[in-house]
């Protein structure tokens, strides 16, 4: 079962798989059972001897079926399954001894539960249970060829048990480490969006926000200017829609020319003064100029929210394999602790590219943000 419940058809592909496998290799165990009693009832034994024998070798089905898939149960589950091998391996045993080497061919299912089980001196043990086996089967006058046979197919029936429980174990480590794969790449997923969206909405809010109270304070002195101020807000909301749907959909990756753009008018809209100071071009991988972008885009939103500044600073370098944008104001910082949601998504995005970013106050006044990525 995968998320909402919905069944992975890649683990329903692999249950079936492992079905068929399994009664496909009982249906063979049935038959090796079947053969023994039609050459025990061969001999006529009597009526509560028959009864007895086949009901011990109906008994050794059920416990090597259960001892064979059950083992991987909680611990309680688990004691009664090497319970149930222990009197498996006993009536395996004692059935040949007691109605003769037929039913020698009946031991398989301890060989099967042997290697389905495991552990420790495996190949050993087998060997040892098998050669065990033969030996009353030789002891009862099975011809030689017949024991040999019965040994080969005993190792087999083992080590063919032993590598399907290998890949079972496989198999089930790969299903659960793709859901946790699919697990995390939705949680990544709602990370980014949650991030892009703080970003997208809260800059455009601030924008809003301060334009509003401009033109709120133009209307009367200066209906012109509070009317382009308006046109203003409806293009940024507009824009705020756009960038919106392309967040949601992976497609929106700001650039770092436009940031700066747009810082320098947002801050003049707030009647900050905002200087810029960057190389007259630049060329970035796509990556970092987008880390970089959206550092500008929330250090100059924190500016605008919460810094109270009159002045404000954004500093692009670029060194030889390593491109740094700091953000100083002279205002009053973000918050007490100056590290909301918006510069936690900064630092997840630098640290993305091996990247690092550091915020605090700064040394003479007010707040700085820098954040520094490889190119």
């Amino acid at each position: 079962m995968t998320m909402a419940g919905v069944v992975d058809p890649a683990d329903e592909h692999v249950r079936a798989m492992w079905n068929r496998r399994k009664w496909s290799r009982f249906a063979l165990m049935y038959l090796a059972m079947v053969v023994s009693a039609v050459f025990y009832l061969s001999r006529h034994p009597p009526v509560w001897e028959t009864v007895l024998v086949l009901l011990v070798a109906a008994v050794t089905a059920v416990l090597g079926m259960r001892t064979t898939f059950d083992i991987s149960l909680p611990l309680l589950n688990r004691l009664s399954s090497w319970l149930s091998y222990v009197v498996l391996l006993a009536l395996c045993l004692l059935l040949p001894i007691f109605a003769g080497s037929e039913w020698a061919f009946n031991s398989i299912w301890a060989s099967a539960a042997t290697g389905w089980i495991g552990g420790r001196w495996l190949p050993l043990r087998l060997v040892a249970y098998n050669a065990v086996i033969g030996y009353i089967a030789w002891s009862q006058d099975l011809e030689p060829v017949l024991v040999g046979w019965l040994a080969v197919v005993g190792l087999m029936v083992g080590f063919f048990c032993r590598q399907s429980r290998v890949q079972s174990d496989m198999f089930l480590e790969l299903q659960v480490s793709r859901r946790e794969r699919a697990r995390l790449a939705v949680a990544e997923e709602r990370d980014r969006i949650a991030r892009d969206l703080h970003d997208l909405v809260g800059h455009s809010l601030s924008v809003i926000a301060v334009k509003t109270e401009l033109a709120r304070r133009l209307v009367t002195a200066d209906p012109a200017k509070a009317e382009q101020e308006l046109a203003d807000i409806d293009t940024v909301v507009r824009r705020a829609l756009t960038e919106v749907r392309q967040a949601v959909t992976n497609y929106r990756r700001p650039t770092l020319a436009g940031e700066l753009a747009s810082a320098r008018r947002a801050a003049a809209s707030a009647g900050i003064d905002c200087r810029v100071e960057s190389p007259d071009s630049w060329s970035l991988p796509a990556p970092a100029d987008g880390v970089l972008a959206w550092s500008v885009r929330e250090g100059v939103t924190n500016v605008l929210r919460h810094s109270r500044a009159t002045h404000c600073t954004i500093t692009l370098s670029l060194r030889d394999s390593h491109a740094e944008v700091s953000i100083v104001d002279d205002g009053v910082g973000p918050g007490q602790d100056g590290r909301g949601n918006g510069l936690a998504g900064l630092a997840e995005r630098a640290r993305a590219l091996g990247g690092s970013m550091d915020s605090g106050p700064h040394q003479d006044c007010g707040f700085h943000l820098r954040v520094r990525v490889p190119t």
